[in-house]
C-alpha cells in the first residue's frame, strides 16, 4: 500500500473554537493528515485562505456556536471560505456542535444579528453538506474525526502526496487504469446506441431555458434563489466557443457557464431582492449543462478530442463553430466577455 499523506484545510469561527481546533488538528496529524488553515482573519488574509483552499486535499468545517467576524460584506470568514471550497469542488465534512444553545454563554456572538446569521449558516450546512457529524465533549470530537475521516478517504478518494521512493508504485497502478480505460472504453462502444441520433438539431436563435442556483447578498444577508433563465444557442455558442478553441478539459463547460452566470446573475437575483449587491455560487443544474454539450455535439459545433495525461475527457470546437463564433451571425446575440469571480 502507498504511503500516502493528505492535505486538510481547517475553517473556523474564530478564537473561542480554540480548544476544539487543538484536538482536530492532532487527531489529524496523528492520522497521517497535514493540517492547515488561519485563525485569525482579515481583508489580506482571504487570498492566503484561498491559496490554501485550492491546494488542499479536504476541507473541514468545525462549527460550534459562533458565526464569526465578518467581512466588509457582512459574510463570515468561515462562510466565505465554505463558498469558495465549494466552488472548487473539495470535498467538505462538517463537525458541528450537536446543541450550540448549550455552551457557555461567553461562546455566543453578543450581537442578535450575528446570533441570527449563525443559525441561518448552520441550516445551510445541513442542507448542502452530505458528511456532517456532531459532537458534544472534545471527547466526542477525537472519536468523530478519527472514524470519519478516514471513510472520507473511501468515499471521496483523492491522489493526495506521496513519498517520492513510492512514485514508482502509483506509476504503475496509473498504467493499470489507463490499461482498463481503454478497455471499458472499447467495449462499451461496442455495445451503447449513440444517443444523438434522436436529437434534433436547433436554429441558433432558438431559446433554451434552463434552472441554475445561486447566493444572493443584500444588506449583510443571503438568500439562495432558483432562476429560470433563457438564453438563445447563438449566445450559448458565444458564451462557451471562446474556452473550447483548443482541445479544453470537459469539466470547464459547468466552470465557463457558472462564472458568466456569476457576472450577469445580479440583474436576475434583483428581480427577486431589488437590493442585492452582490451574488456568488451561481451553478447550473447539472440536466441542463449535460443537454447543452448533447445539443452542441449534435449541431456539429463541438465534438470530443481524445484524453489529456490526466485522462479528463477534452472537448473542441469545430470547424463549423469556429467559422459560426468568427462570423457576425452572433453579433445580434453577443455575450459580452467576462472574468471569472475567482
Amino acid at each position: 500500500m502507498l504511503d500516502k499523506r493528505y492535505q486538510v484545510f481547517i475553517s473556523t469561527s474564530g478564537s473561542e473554537m480554540q480548544p476544539e481546533r487543538i484536538v482536530l488538528a492532532q487527531t489529524l496529524v496523528g492520522m497521517g493528515f497535514f493540517s492547515w488553515g488561519l485563525e485569525q482573519r482579515t481583508p489580506l488574509s482571504t487570498a492566503f485562505a484561498r491559496r490554501q483552499i485550492d491546494d488542499c486535499d479536504y476541507v473541514v468545517l468545525l462549527v460550534g456556536s459562533q458565526y464569526g467576524e465578518q467581512s466588509v460584506s457582512g459574510v463570515g470568514y468561515m462562510h466565505l471560505e465554505y463558498i469558495y471550497a465549494v466552488t472548487k469542488q473539495k470535498p467538505i465534512i462538517v463537525f458541528m456542535h450537536e446543541d450550540p444553545a448549550s455552551r457557555d454563554e461567553s461562546l455566543h456572538d453578543q450581537k442578535p444579528e450575528l446570533r441570527e446569521k449563525f443559525l441561518e449558516f448552520r441550516k445551510l450546512l445541513q442542507q448542502e453538506v452530505d458528511q456532517i457529524f456532531t459532537y458534544r465533549s472534545l471527547r466526542d470530537l477525537e472519536m468523530a474525526v478519527r472514524f470519519n475521516m478516514s471513510q472520507m478517504l473511501e468515499r471521496y478518494p483523492v491522489s493526495g502526496w506521496v513519498r517520492p521512493q513510492n512514485t514508482q508504485a502509483l506509476h504503475d497502478q496509473i498504467d493499470q487504469l489507463k490499461a482498463k480505460i481503454e478497455q471499458l472504453e472499447t467495449e462499451v462502444g461496442k455495445r451503447e446506441v449513440d444517443p444523438f441520433l434522436s436529437l434534433p438539431k436547433v436554429s441558433m436563435n432558438e431559446l433554451f431555458s434552463f434552472e441554475y442556483r445561486m447566493h444572493a447578498y443584500q444588506d449583510g444577508n443571503f438568500k439562495e434563489l432558483k432562476i429560470q433563465k433563457k438564453l438563445t444557442w447563438a449566445q450559448l455558442l458565444s458564451i462557451l466557443g471562446s474556452m473550447f478553441v483548443n482541445p479544453t478539459p470537459e469539466e470547464y463547460f459547468s466552470k465557463c457557464i457558472n462564472d458568466y452566470l456569476n457576472e450577469t446573475g445580479l440583474a436576475d437575483a434583483r428581480m427577486e431582492m431589488p437590493r442585492a449587491h452582490a451574488v456568488a455560487r451561481a451553478q447550473i443544474n447539472i440536466r441542463a449543462l449535460h443537454s447543452i454539450k448533447l445539443q452542441m455535439r449534435q449541431n456539429d459545433w463541438i465534438v470530443p478530442s481524445g484524453r489529456d495525461d490526466r485522462q479528463r475527457m477534452l472537448w473542441q470546437l469545430t470547424l463549423k463553430g469556429q467559422k459560426l463564433l468568427e462570423s457576425n451571425l452572433l453579433d445580434n446575440d453577443r455575450v459580452f466577455q467576462f472574468k471569472s469571480a475567482f
